[in-house]
């Protein structure tokens, strides 16, 4: 795909005190999920439209027959919590620190286009806790882990130039090795392995057509769309003791699965003086053989204030339907979210 990391100079740095909360969610109908993301669409395609803020700021390497436009947001946020040993009320220190990327690439030449996003989510949260004998020791966990790479090479249709034929790309896995929890006999950790990089992880080949609006908006709808699920580390199938897991069998480490991908997005500057941005990105996949007509999903939202030149508040959240991920008969919805009051430092 050739990411170059030349493309992402000139980045934002924004730095925040933030709230987190990492979990899987309780029980909520899918109708109500379809019924906010299509608000939230309505309200992105209303008006004449804006440039993805991120990209527009930054243009170089352009002529009259090409233009890249490229940029990026990095994000860290830091909370910090401590009280006295004979705090009445009971308390544990703990400290969070979470990073967040946001980057893009998007080449337009000569009626083709090659749009290009990245988004990284870590976060690592550590905490003192005590054992039944009164010693104290540090628990540290991750409360976030996500990559999440897209790639599109589309050719316009010369007498539809919003509409297009493309070949696209997406991946998604974890960066760092995740662990499940339980206690010992004297209450300490122990932590046993329940994922990696690329175990899981997942890769969508799709071609279809694409329609763009207003510049900030598109939908794709991908005809013929491969999904791959990786498991590379086997070591997870004895630590979880399963035989198969998000569809891969043990030994196998791969597994293909035909289908129509839907993938939907845009971003929206609005209010006075453009004070509030809103980004959404939807990807969805329905395998051509199911049981019943309900798509794997990916929700991605992000909500921003400007409060003042340099603060703002920020709202990140990605939201998992997966039935392939989780056991039988427990809720395949999973989400994780942060909210924040931030700094912000253009360089």
């Amino acid at each position: 795909m050739g990411f170059n990391p030349f493309l992402f100079q000139s980045p934002n740095l924004i730095v925040q005190i933030c709230i987190q909360r990492n979990k899987e969610s309780s029980k909520k109908p899918i109708f109500a999920a379809s019924m906010l993301l299509t608000l939230l669409l309505s309200v992105f395609t209303m008006g004449k439209g804006d440039v993805n803020p991120t990209l527009s700021s930054i243009k170089k390497d352009s002529t009259a027959k090409r233009v890249w436009v490229y940029g990026a947001d990095f994000k860290l946020n830091f909370s910090l919590a401590n009280s006295s040993p004979n705090w009445t009320g009971g308390s544990s220190n703990n400290v969070t620190i979470t990073g967040l990327i946001n980057a893009g690439a998007n080449l337009t030449r000569n009626g083709m286009s090659w749009d290009n996003s990245l988004k990284i989510n870590i976060g690592l949260v550590s905490n003192r806790q005590n054992d039944a004998l009164g010693q104290s020791f540090l628990s540290s966990r991750k409360n976030i882990d996500n990559l999440f790479l897209d790639s599109k090479l589309g050719m316009e249709f010369h007498q539809y130039p919003t509409l297009s034929f493309y070949g696209g790309l997406n991946f998604q896995t974890q960066l760092l090795p995740g662990y499940s929890y339980t206690k010992d006999a004297i209450g300490r950790e122990v932590a046993k392995l329940s994922t990696s990089f690329l175990s899981q992880g997942q890769t969508q080949f799709a071609l279809g057509t694409e329609n763009k609006f207003h510049k900030n908006f598109f939908i794709r709808l991908g005809y013929v769309t491969l999904k791959q699920t990786y498991v590379i580390n086997q070591e997870i199938y004895t630590a979880r003791n399963e035989e198969v897991i998000a569809r891969v069998k043990r030994g196998q480490y791969i597994d293909n699965e035909f289908g129509i991908q839907l993938q939907m997005g845009g971003t929206k500057l609005f209010g006075p003086n453009q004070i509030y941005q809103a980004k959404l990105n939807y990807l969805g996949f329905l395998p051509y053989k199911t049981d019943a007509f309900i798509m794997d999903s990916r929700i991605d939202l992000g909500l921003t204030a400007k409060l003042s030149k340099y603060f703002n508040v920020n709202y990140t959240l990605i939201s998992i339907f997966d039935k392939d991920l989780v056991k039988p008969q427990t809720n395949a919805w999973q989400n994780s979210w942060v909210f924040g009051i931030g700094y912000s430092y253009n360089i």
